[in-house]
């Protein structure tokens, strides 16, 4: 299948990197957020209300009402994000593969939080397989990552990559991706 041109190859064949592992995404998170203002990006997630209580302030911003959570439709007018100024840390957990255009929102992201530390998390696409003639997979995301896909897409949309690991499993099966940018 790879018996291209060396340079088809070269634009297709990434290596996995190895990089270190998280065990628990949760725990990482919690601890990033710990004593810190934080902006909550997708807090209807099951950690964010850990996330909450160990903030010193906390926002939260998702596209359904959640908490006391600002709504805002985050894939289609991600301009009307609420800008706090007192914000250390932007956590976006398993949030970008539900969006229809993940390009804009990251773009303004970059915008209203530009110099502070992002963690984002996605699932990993190398981490799923089809089994059963059946697709792993969950109907609410429109896309998946891999590490080259993430880091691409970030890199395009202005983003210094500062940290990136895996979480739960060996890095060819790593369920998901951590990435820092700023």
């Amino acid at each position: 299948m790879w018996h291209q041109d060396p340079a088809y190859a070269e634009k297709m064949i990434h290596p996995v990197p190895e990089l270190p592992t998280v065990k628990d995404r949760s725990a990482y998170l919690i601890e990033k957020a710990k004593d810190k203002v934080v902006l909550d990006i997708g807090c209807s997630g099951p950690i964010s209300e850990k996330i909450k209580a160990s903030a010193k302030v906390y926002y939260g911003v998702d596209q359904v009402q959640v908490n006391g959570c600002d709504v805002v439709d985050l894939d289609h007018r991600a301009d009307l994000m609420p800008k706090h100024e007192d914000v250390e840390i932007v956590i976006c957990s398993e949030f970008l593969e539900h969006l229809t255009n993940p390009g804009y929102f990251l773009l303004v992201l970059k915008k209203y939080y530009a110099e502070k530390l992002i963690y984002i998390t996605v699932p990993n696409a190398g981490g799923y397989t089809v089994q059963n003639n059946c697709e792993i997979v969950n109907k609410d995301h429109v896309c998946w990552y891999s590490y080259t896909t993430l880091k691409t897409l970030l890199t395009r949309c202005g983003f210094e990559i500062m940290e990136s690991r895996w979480y739960h499993g060996l890095p060819h099966k790593a369920e998901g991706i951590i990435m820092v940018v700023r």
